[in-house]
């Protein structure tokens, strides 16, 4: 078997099978959402090697951990451990509830204006190349802070800052990128896999050092930022705090 290359357990295509039935889907299906073709598709579900990148990408799909899938005599070693900001991240996101009162809205991306919205519901999963905007759903008044935890393991406070520079909000939907912002609407980059949301809105604003920061970039967490987060919100009553996540295709 290549070095490159991955099979599936038996009772990893198990939770693959499951997770396919779980979305209404077939394996035919499959090749359309992820953009491989037929013969890769069949065999991953044969138990035959596939390439690395690939078989990470289906399981990423049906939000499955590849390394839960692959068959043990797989290169283990190779298995990503958790970094301390993930471990913090985790930690931060556990204080989250999952909600549908946020999400992702595709874009169609004009020569004027602000784009027009394509459909009415948030997307679980968007393309490469894919101009998006992020929606949230208020349901009273305060001071949002949205976090993105992106596909490379980076965070990101993306309000407030140069796409969100009013993060004092009414109750009622707002949408990222802000009016008057830099630009439009966000495009889809990077490489697949999971990003991660979370929104923590305040009846006032956070005690927090970092918010102070004026700048034109949008602010890269740490492990400190996180830390000095985590003991905000424990310390604070009054915080609603979100959680929801999306799959990024190629």
């Amino acid at each position: 078997m290549s070095k490159r290359s991955l099979v599936a357990s038996g009772a990893g295509i198990k939770l693959a099978k499951q997770a396919l039935e779980r979305k209404s889907l077939t394996q035919k299906a499959l090749t359309v959402e992820v953009g491989l073709s037929w013969a890769t598709v069949n065999n991953f579900f044969n138990q035959k090697p596939i390439d690395r990148i690939n078989f990470e990408e289906i399981c990423t799909f049906l939000d499955l951990e590849w390394h839960d899938i692959v068959a043990p005599f797989a290169e283990k070693e190779e298995v990503v451990q958790q970094t301390p900001l993930e471990k913090i991240w985790q930690q931060l996101t556990a204080l989250g509830s999952p909600t549908e009162q946020m999400g992702l809205v595709l874009v169609k991306e004009e020569t004027l204006g602000w784009g027009k919205k394509i459909g009415s519901y948030y997307e679980k999963s968007v393309r490469l190349g894919n101009y998006i905007q992020f929606e949230i759903n208020l349901q009273t008044p305060g001071y949002l802070l949205l976090i993105q935890k992106d596909t490379c393991g980076q965070i990101w406070c993306f309000c407030p800052s140069p796409f969100a520079p009013q993060p004092q909000l009414e109750n009622g939907k707002t949408s990222l990128p802000q009016m008057g912002s830099p630009m439009t609407a966000f495009p889809v980059e990077g490489k697949p896999g999971k990003e991660q949301i979370l929104a923590i809105i305040s009846p006032s604003i956070p005690n927090l050092q970092w918010l102070l920061q004026d700048s034109d970039e949008v602010l890269e967490l740490t492990e400190s930022h996180l830390m000095e987060l985590i003991s905000y919100v424990n310390k604070n009553d009054g915080n609603q705090i979100l959680y929801t996540e999306y799959q990024i295709l190629k």
